[in-house]
């Protein structure tokens, strides 16, 4: 799965390849490339009735803070860097959906650690804030809780995570030429949504 080329022209996966190597740009350029998906992603698993327990931002600043702490590890030649990230906010969700249902009581369930957090560079952090207060990211998340259930689950799998139409073939039961089609659909009618090209995978 090939990424969306930022305004350098480079690649997500060059622009990670760069910052592991110690050039410019470093994690946070990456991840402001990716953070956009990922709050959209966490704002559509997370519904409304579980915000006051588990916040969408704050989840996103949980998987910022693991995947700088585990970016040397990521290995172009094993995935995207996409799904790299997006392995770590499946963990990250996971993590928080059990402490929730073990602790009913408990707030904050996808609190970063306070020691990873420390470490995070600052550029990181304000990506992450500027993200989750994004006007237009948010209205395009509103925009698409509006979709049923079965488009929402084509738009997190095809356009936040990235797969290819195979393996989102495979996990909504579809052969890859019905996903195919159903993906070009909804493009067609989301495509003039705010910050698309920025949030949705190529």
């Amino acid at each position: 799965m090939s990424t969306s080329p930022s305004a350098d022209g480079l690649p997500t996966d060059a622009l990670a390849k760069r910052a592991q190597a110690g050039d410019s740009p470093s994690f946070d350029a990456v991840w402001g490339r990716v953070a956009p998906s990922l709050f959209a992603w966490a704002s559509l698993h997370i519904r409304p009735a579980l915000r006051a327990r588990l916040d969408p931002e704050d989840l996103l600043q949980e998987v910022a803070c693991r995947g700088y702490a585990r970016f040397e590890t990521w290995d172009e030649r094993r995935g995207p860097f996409r799904a790299w990230i997006f392995g770590i906010a499946r963990n990250v969700l996971r993590d928080a959906f059990r402490r929730l249902s073990h602790e009913p009581g408990a707030r904050g369930a996808a609190l970063p650690s306070t020691e990873l957090l420390a470490s995070l560079p600052d550029m990181a952090t304000a990506h992450t804030r500027a993200v989750a207060r994004d006007e237009d990211v948010r209205r395009f998340v509103q925009r698409c809780t509006e979709l049923p259930e079965e488009d929402q689950r084509l738009l997190m799998f095809r356009g936040l995570e990235g797969l290819s139409h195979a393996e989102v073939a495979a996990l909504l039961s579809l052969s890859p030429d019905a996903v195919a089609k159903r993906w070009q659909r909804l493009c067609d009618r989301l495509r003039a949504e705010p910050r698309w090209s920025e949030i949705v995978a190529a």
